[in-house]
Parts: C-alpha cells; sequence; structure tokens
C-alpha cells in the first residue's frame, strides 16, 4: 500500500486514542497489556494441552496461569527470606565495632598492593573504602523500605489479581483481545489491522517466551556459579541479576552492582580482610562470564531471530529508548519496535525506508 494522508491521519487518530487512555486510565491499561502478555507466554501451553489431550481451552488456561504463577511463588519462597536476612544483617550490624576491626585487614590489603608494586597508605585505601560503604548504607533506607512494604504489599495484590482474571480470559478464548483492539479500529481498516495483530503477536510470542528462557538460565548461570565458589546466598544474587536482566545492557550491570553490594555486606561483620576482595572478584567475575554467554549465545537467538531484525539495529533501538525514557524505556522498546514494524509493513509497503527496514520479516 501506497502512503496516504488519510492512513496517516487514521494512525495519528489511533496514537492519540492510546494516549488518552493510557493517561486516564492507566492502571487498567498496564494491567491489560501485562495479562497479554502472560496470555502470549501461556498460549501454546494451552494449545499443546488442547491438541495432545483434547483438554478444554477454559481448564488449559487454569493449568497454564497454575504452571506460571507457580513459578514465580517458588521463586519468590527461594529468595524472599534470604533477602530479609540480609535486611536483617544491615540492620543489626555494629558499625563502630566495624571499624575498630578493620586495621589488620587494611594492612592485608595494602601489603598486598605494594608487593604488586603499587604504593598507597593505609589511611587512603580506609578512608575510600569506608567512604563507600558509607554512601551505600545512606542508599539503603531500612525503614522507608518497612514503611511502605504494606502499602505495596496492597497495591501488588491488587494488580496481581487484575492480571491473573484478564490473562485467564484471553488464554481461554484468543480472540478476545483482537476484539476489544478492533472496538477502535475503523472497519475499512480491519482486514489490515488483523494482519498487523496476527504477525505482531507471532513474533512477540517468541520474544516474550525467548526472553523468559533467558531470564531462567541466567537465574541458573549466576546462582550456579556463585554457588561453586562458596558465595553465600548465591541463589538470592542469581535471581537478582537474572530479573534484572530484562533491561537490556544495563540490567546486567545493575544486577552486578546489587550482588556484590550485597555480598559486602553480609562479609562486612567480620571486618575487612583479603578474603572479602576476593568475594567480590568471585561475584563480579561470574557476573562477567555468565553475561558474556548471554551477550553472545542467548540474546542473538532471542532479539535477532525472534523478531527479526539485525542485532545492530535492536541495539541502536534499545540506546534510542534508553535515553529518552530510562530504563522502562529499554525494557520495552523490542516490543514496541517490534509492533511499529509491523504496522509499517502493513500500511506503508512499498516505501523504500519501510521495505528495507522490515526485508526480514516474513
Amino acid at each position: 500500500m501506497q502512503f496516504n494522508k488519510k492512513t496517516l491521519i487514521g494512525l495519528v487518530m489511533a496514537i492519540a486514542v492510546l494516549g488518552f487512555v493510557f493517561h486516564y486510565l492507566s492502571s487498567l491499561l498496564i494491567y491489560t497489556i501485562v495479562a497479554f502478555v502472560i496470555s502470549m507466554l501461556g498460549r501454546p501451553l494451552v494449545q499443546w494441552l488442547n491438541r495432545r489431550f483434547r483438554i478444554p481451552f477454559a481448564l488449559g488456561a487454569v493449568i497454564a496461569l497454575a504452571v506460571i504463577l507457580t513459578f514465580i511463588v517458588g521463586v519468590g519462597w527461594l529468595v524472599f527470606p534470604m533477602f530479609i536476612q540480609q535486611g536483617q544483617s544491615l540492620v543489626m550490624m555494629d558499625y563502630g565495632q566495624l571499624t575498630s576491626d578493620t586495621s589488620t585487614g587494611f594492612r592485608q590489603l595494602t601489603a598486598w598492593l605494594a608487593d604488586k608494586g603499587i604504593h598507597i597508605s593505609e589511611a587512603e585505601v580506609k578512608a575510600y573504602i569506608l567512604s563507600g560503604v558509607q554512601q551505600l548504607v545512606q542508599m539503603i533506607s531500612i525503614k522507608d523500605i518497612i514503611a511502605n512494604t504494606a502499602g505495596f504489599l496492597t497495591s501488588f495484590g491488587m494488580g496481581l489479581f487484575c492480571v491473573v482474571f484478564i490473562a485467564f480470559f484471553f488464554l481461554k478464548d484468543e480472540k478476545l483481545f483482537k476484539n476489544m483492539l478492533f472496538l477502535f479500529i475503523p472497519d475499512r481498516y480491519t482486514g489490515r489491522a488483523e494482519n498487523v495483530l496476527h504477525s505482531s503477536e507471532k513474533l512477540l510470542t517468541r520474544y516474550f517466551v525467548g526472553l523468559s528462557i533467558e531470564v531462567v538460565c541466567m537465574m541458573l548461570f549466576l546462582s550456579l556459579g556463585l554457588w561453586a565458589l562458596g558465595i553465600n546466598h548465591a541463589a538470592l544474587y542469581g535471581c537478582i541479576g537474572g530479573v534484572l536482566n530484562i533491561i537490556p545492557y544495563l540490567g546486567p550491570v545493575i544486577g552486578a552492582v546489587l550482588a556484590t553490594a550485597f555480598a559486602i555486606i553480609n562479609d562486612l561483620e567480620v571486618g575487612f580482610t583479603m578474603d572479602l576482595v576476593w568475594i567480590i572478584v568471585k561475584v563480579l567475575g561470574v557476573f562477567v562470564g555468565a553475561n558474556l554467554i548471554d551477550n553472545f549465545v542467548l540474546q542473538p537467538l532471542i532479539y535477532a531471530n525472534s523478531v527479526k531484525s539485525h542485532p545492530l539495529e535492536i541495539f541502536f533501538v534499545i540506546i534510542i529508548a534508553g535515553t529518552l525514557t530510562g530504563p522502562g524505556g529499554m525494557i520495552v522498546a523490542i516490543p514496541l519496535y517490534t509492533v511499529l514494524r509491523v504496522i509499517a509493513k502493513e500500511f506503508f509497503k512499498g516505501n523504500k525506508f519501510v521495505d528495507r527496514l522490515t526485508r526480514r520479516m516474513v
């Protein structure tokens, strides 16, 4: 289809309606989008159960949601007690005693550095490290976390109920989301819009399933690597790193910093020693190694192949989205870009730029 003003006006109006809905009904829209993503994750299982065992879609939807929720609850059951223990260690730590017990460790560190040809005074090392610890403690306000826990749990519980309720009906009737969406689309665009929805759902299903596999793999890589090196609470740090990995490029850095900070806090009670330095090296080493595997093996398979885009193209999209909107934009950059490419291919076919941009899509 050649580019024309009517098509452009129609798309602008659709975007304006979505902007209005997002502004005034943002919570409901977010619940619906999250539910749709969950339905895409569970739909392959629902369809397989129906084909293989003739299980009705309603029962298949219940089974799929149960599998997804069981995984989420299982990870929470594994991580939450360790997270609470870390918080208690931070609150109960005797910082005065910690400061007085670090002299031996600092002398060991300066001696080790001197052996490597790096000459630095004990006072400089102590001032630098204690300054970093103080900044870290100031960033983590346990009182604020506890004060906001009740409100967060209430909001989270309500949101979880809404998402599960909506996702059930999306899984039960795969045409429900399409029928809801088509209420806002003029009849003359229904055919093209159906093609857009079908192609987008196909690509995004592959992407979100692949992303879920990536998160699980990163949790396993990080947890096993940290455990093998004798790091306490390896599963906690691995789960934190794996979940934050959904933020492209920036997430692994945040995960490594948080895991290192928690590891430092966990071992500071015994004072600063060379063992603490090696703990930091081990944690960072595992994160670097796991993310090299992710960058060169997992991400090319998931980001490039699932959404049919060149890796460099995906990189530019993520960086632009992160620059304009921050980490949240980096998370939604690939799904949103995929949908926009599908829309462009359907409505602006014949345009040289669009054809080049969507040539890998089938």
